[in-house]
C-alpha cells in the first residue's frame, strides 16, 4: 500500500476540521446553557440619589397588551425620575411630566421585574425591566404617593417600604 502525501494531508485535515466542529459545538452548547447573570440589586447610598436607575431593558408597549412590546431597548436603555419629570429612552430619548402618568402596574415572569407605566394622554405605555425584586420596590418608593398603583405595584410598595 503506497500512501501518498496528499492523501496524508488530506486526511489530518479532516481530522482536524472534525475535532474543530466538535470543540465548536460544545462550546456553542456550554454557552446556551448557562443562565444570563441577573442585574445585582439597587443598594441606596451608591451614589445615584434616587434619580438615574440602571435598567436592563426598555419597551414601548400598547396599553391593552402589556407583554407585547412595539419597540425596545437593551443597549443603552435610560430610566431616570428628576423631580417632577421621568426621563426615559426607548427609541429616542423623551422627558414627561409624572403627572402623565395614569397607572403604574409591574408584572413578573423570569427573571423579569417589569414596571408598566400608562399615560393618560397615549396608547402606548413605558415598560422598565430593573433587574431586581428589590429595586422595583425601591424605584415605586420613589414615585409620589398621590400617584394611582395597581393592586400588585402597592403590595410591592408596601413590601418594599417593610424592609426598609
Amino acid at each position: 500500500m503506497n500512501i501518498n502525501w496528499v492523501e496524508l494531508a488530506f486526511g489530518a485535515m479532516v481530522v482536524i476540521a472534525q475535532g474543530l466542529s466538535f470543540w465548536f459545538m460544545y462550546w456553542l452548547f456550554k454557552k446556551l446553557r448557562t443562565p444570563k447573570s441577573v442585574a445585582p440589586a439597587y443598594a441606596p447610598g451608591t451614589g445615584l440619589e434616587g434619580r438615574a436607575i440602571p435598567v436592563l431593558a426598555t419597551f414601548t408597549g400598547l396599553r391593552r397588551v402589556p407583554w407585547a412590546a412595539l419597540a425596545t431597548n437593551s443597549l443603552n436603555p435610560v430610566f431616570r425620575l428628576d423631580g417632577q419629570q421621568m426621563i426615559y429612552r426607548v427609541l429616542r430619548q423623551k422627558q414627561r411630566p409624572l403627572g402623565d402618568v395614569s397607572r403604574v402596574d409591574m408584572r413578573s415572569a423570569y427573571g423579569n421585574f417589569n414596571l408598566v407605566f400608562e399615560f393618560s394622554d397615549s396608547p402606548f405605555t413605558l415598560i422598565v425591566n430593573l433587574g431586581s425584586a428589590s429595586r422595583r420596590a425601591y424605584v415605586l418608593s420613589l414615585l409620589p404617593p398621590d400617584m394611582q398603583l395597581s393592586e400588585r405595584a402597592q403590595t410591592a410598595r408596601l413590601a418594599g417600604n417593610a424592609a426598609q
